[in-house]
This record gives C-alpha cells, structure tokens and sequence, in this order.
C-alpha cells in the first residue's frame, strides 16, 4: 500500500512489514513458523495468535469461516487466525506455545534405499571437506530435510514440515502465477522457502548439540518450479507452452545468496532437472532406486502433488509427469494434514460397529498425540475401506441409503462420513471425509493412473513388471487400499514396492557420494520426456480412470 510500513511487536522483537501484509506471511518471513496443516487456508484453526496491542481497527476484520473456528469469545478476547489476518497498522501479538510449528527430529531419520552408502565407495569424502551437509526436498506440499554426516556417511537426523509458500496456492501453476502477479511475488515465495530450511537447519542442530556453521554443504532436490523459486529464477516459462525452465542443468548458490541464516557460507547445489514438470526429485528419486541396474518393465512413481513417473525401458528411460494435485499428500482435504504425530495413517471398517477404527502416527510413544487430522495415506485407505463397505459407490458418491450414523450430511447439505468422533479429536470438533474430499482422490488417481498406462502403452508395456512407490505418503500407504482405488494396474502386492521419500534418498546420496552427484546428471541425459496432455488417448483415459470399479 503505496509502500506504508507497520510493527509487529512480538515479546522483545520488532517485525518492520508492509501495510496490507498478511501476518502469517509476515511472520514466515521472519522466520517465526505457525502451525499450518491447511496450508494458509482459514481451516485447520492452528495459526492461532492474540493480538495485544490497541485497536482492532490496526487488522481485517474476520470473515465467517475464522469466526465460526476462534468464535465470538475468542475474537473478543483478541484472538485470531495468523493466515486469515492482514495489518493495517502496528499491533503487539502473543503467539501461544501451540500455535508454534514444533520440528519432530527424527534421529538416525534415515529414508529407505540408502544401502549404497554402507558400501566402499570411490566417492567417500576426507572427515575434514566438511563435516556435515543437508539433504533438502523442497515438495511443493511438504519440505523434508536430512542433515547428514558427510565424514560417515550417515544421516544423522530429519525433520519435515508443510512447506509455507502454500499460503500463495496449493499447486505449481499457483506459485507460478503469485510469483507474476503479486508484489515482490517472486521474492517473497523465495523468501518462504529459504526461512523454512533455515527452520529446519536450526532445529536439527539444536536438537544434535551441532553447530550450524559446520554444515558446510547443501543438497536439494525439488519439482522444477520449487528448484527456481528457491533460487530465486523466475519460474513464469514454466507455466506456459512449450513449459521449459530456464535451466535444466545442476545448480550452484552460496547461502550468503539466497539469504540463509544458518549459515552463509553453506554451497547449496541442486540435482539436474529434466524438463518444465520433470524436477530434480524425480532424478534424486531414480539415483537412489539405482534405476540404471534394474530390468526394463520397471515403473518408479513418485507421488506428490505433481506425480512424476519414470520407466525403464530398453533404451534408457522415459518419463512423463501427472496433475495429480496436493490430495494424495493430505493437502486440500478438509482436515488434511502432514504425515506427522496425531494424523490418521490408516483405517479398518468395524463391521460390526458400522465405523471406521483408525490408527494414528505417533513419532513418540512416551508422548502420544490425540486424533489432529488426516494424512495422505489416511485418505486413500479410507476411501478403499469405504468402496469396500459399500458407503462409496463406483462413481464415488456416498450412498444415501447406508446405514450408519457415521453418514451424515453437512451444513451445505452434502453427505460426509465421520471418521474420528469430535470427543476423541484434538479440535473437539469430527474429523471426516467429505464428498469434495473423495472427488479430490477421483481426480488425482485418474490423473496418475492416465499416465502409467499412457506411458506403458507407447513404449509397448502392457503393464509395469515392478512399480516402485515413493513420495511423501509412501512410508505409510497400504498397497491394496492403493490398488482398490484404482492407483495402479491391476498386479499382484509383490510387484509393488513402498520406498518412502526417495528424492529425499537421492539427495543423501549425491550429498555424501560425488559418483552420485554425477551419475544424476548421466540420468537425466538419458531421459526421454512423454508429452502425457498431447497424447490423443489422454482425455478417454482420464475420463476411464475416474471411476472406482475394481
């Protein structure tokens, strides 16, 4: 607003933003990370914070859905939603100790298909050139950081959270467009990213008793959009015909360039990319499944919200990349959330009882966290237990006729199925799934779908002989919940193997393994790009691959 500044007061701190700022964004800047699991969208009620200064003339006003989550007392007493909030004169906040986003550290975090790493290898490093390193996979939902030691080749901790630039959209073509169109779009969008890793830097280390400054080198990985706004690049090229990035080549940056705190003097050098929706953690992804060695037939899908999927074929490879949106990864889900303590992983359908008995993640057995939301997996399994009960037809409409007092319909009169009853729940409000919820799945395994059988038929596969399943739901998806839905070909569970978040692996490898780093640019050369759109089966089989029938 013509370039008017306001204060944000927080305990001993000053926060200089813009006038017309939106607080949680103001915060994120500042390197102060709320919790977030709808990503910035006004409905999870965690970016909770109290405005103790003067005048609620100084922010927005609040719109009905913050109103009905802080309601009437709260919003009396100065409380409001950090996302839904913009500042229109300098206030004092209060941020209460839940609001805060809280690193779960993984010790020893290691991702699956490390092996290589046990092995003698000709790109072992000396102790001294440096120490330590990060492993970096910036998902446009989820960013998940390995800090690792070099000298031994080992991960020595991990931690993740909900990437913040999902305030400026779920998808890519959303950063794309905010990085064109908003003030300072692009800047900002970097901004998020970067105070996001140095979140995560300073959490590890704190958590290992290690000083930041002696992690001397970064890894990252990432989509092609998130690779460009990290660094900063515009990614506008990207979002339109013919798609191409601005470089595809390996990326080097110093910390002091991008504005990283934990250590200005990090190297942060990112894998190749192959194309516009061919990112790098698609090339981390097959580095660490060592593609090269496995037999043609042998499909890799990384499932995130933009699903890439590499073959081997007789050739080399070939690769083509798949809308499937942020809801295989618990984002744009109603009560989604990350893969973290407190989300529903799973869910079983209690004949008997005639409701869904779930389990939940819990990183901490001595500390175990009530009902918060539900993640990726959580969502697949339970709309296959409810294809499976009859609750959900082929279609994927619930049926009226169902009984089940779980069945209910909601304030806009479609039907939702409760999954976690609100005296159980963490909100005190029903954890469920709802028809937007279930068509958000339809469209993301039609999408996903469409391209492993488009993929296979023009390279003369008539189904993949192996599927390597990775992506941020990887760790906890059921194989058969995935093939009732209708993810993959039909095939037998044997075939298909869970391998977690093997960008993230890639990362690690090419972090502590200089042969690694290489052969990632050798992967990427030999990679064919299948235009899945300009396909001219592509909009009959999507329209196929809606349906649930099994």
């Amino acid at each position: 607003m013509d370039g008017e500044r306001v204060e944000i007061r927080l305990g001993g701190r000053s926060i200089v933003v813009e006038k017309g700022a939106n607080l949680m964004e103001a915060l994120v800047a500042a390197g102060v990370l709320l919790r977030s699991d709808c990503g910035g969208r006004g409905r999870c009620g965690k970016c909770l914070v109290r405005t103790a200064g003067p005048g609620p003339d100084r922010v927005s006003p609040p719109e009905n859905r913050e109103r009905e989550l802080v309601g009437a007392e709260g919003l009396q007493a100065g409380r409001r939603l950090a996302c839904c909030t913009r500042l229109f004169g300098s206030i004092a906040i209060e941020i209460p100790e839940e609001s805060l986003l809280v690193p779960e550290v993984v010790q020893k975090g290691s991702p699956v298909l490390l092996s290589r790493l046990e092995q003698p290898g000709r790109g072992r490093r000396p102790a001294a050139s440096p120490r330590y390193g990060l492993a970096v996979d910036v998902g446009t939902t989820t960013l998940a950081v390995y800090l690792c030691d070099i000298a031994t080749r080992t991960v020595a901790g991990s931690t993740s959270a909900r990437n913040p630039q999902a305030i400026f959209g779920d998808d890519v073509i959303s950063r794309i467009s905010a990085a064109q169109t908003a003030a300072d779009g692009l800047k900002r969008l970097q901004t998020a990213a970067v105070r996001a890793i140095d979140w995560a830097a300073a959490a590890l280390c704190h958590g290992l008793s290690i000083d930041p400054r002696r992690i001397g080198e970064a890894v990252v990985v990432g989509n092609s959009t998130m690779i460009h706004l990290l660094l900063g690049e515009d990614p506008s090229s990207i979002g339109v015909f013919p798609y191409a990035p601005r470089f595809t080549a390996a990326q080097t940056r110093t910390g002091a360039s991008l504005g990283l705190v934990f250590n200005p003097g990090v190297v942060l050098r990112t894998l190749p990319l192959v194309s516009g929706y061919l990112g790098a953690d698609l090339i981390g992804a097959a580095l660490a499944a060592d593609m090269t060695r496995l037999p043609p037939g042998t499909l890799l899908v990384d499932v995130g919200t933009n699903g890439e999927v590499i073959l081997r074929t007789e050739e080399g490879f070939a690769a083509t990349s798949c809308a499937t949106g942020p809801a295989l990864e618990g984002a744009a889900i109603q009560h989604g959330m990350q893969a973290t303590s407190g989300a529903v992983a799973s869910v079983r359908f209690n004949l008997q009882a005639r409701c869904l008995d779930y389990r939940l993640i819990q990183r901490d057995a001595a500390r175990p966290q009530p009902a918060a939301g539900i993640c990726g997996s959580g969502v697949v399994s339970a709309v296959a237990e409810l294809l499976r009960a009859g609750v959900l037809t082929r279609s994927g409409g619930f049926d009226p006729a169902f009984a089940s007092d779980r069945l209910r319909r909601g304030p806009n009169g479609t039907l939702a199925f409760e999954i976690v009853p609100a005296q159980t729940a963490r909100s005190g409000l029903p954890i469920v799934l709802t028809q937007a919820d279930v068509r958000a799945v339809q469209l993301a395994k039609g999408a996903l779908r469409t391209g492993i059988e488009l993929l296979c038929r023009e390279h003369r596969i008539g189904r993949p002989s192996r599927i390597l399943l990775a992506g941020a739901f990887g760790s906890y998806i059921d194989k058969a919940d995935a093939l009732r839905i209708g993810l993959f070909p039909q095939m037998p569970l044997e075939k298909i193997e869970v391998v977690g978040n093997a960008a993230g692996a890639g990362a690690v490898l090419a972090l502590c393994d200089e042969a690694c780093f290489a052969h990632a640019g050798e992967l990427a050369r030999r990679t064919r790009v299948f235009d899945l759109a300009a396909h001219p089966r592509f909009q009959d089989a999507f329209i196929e691959s809606l349906s649930f029938a099994s």
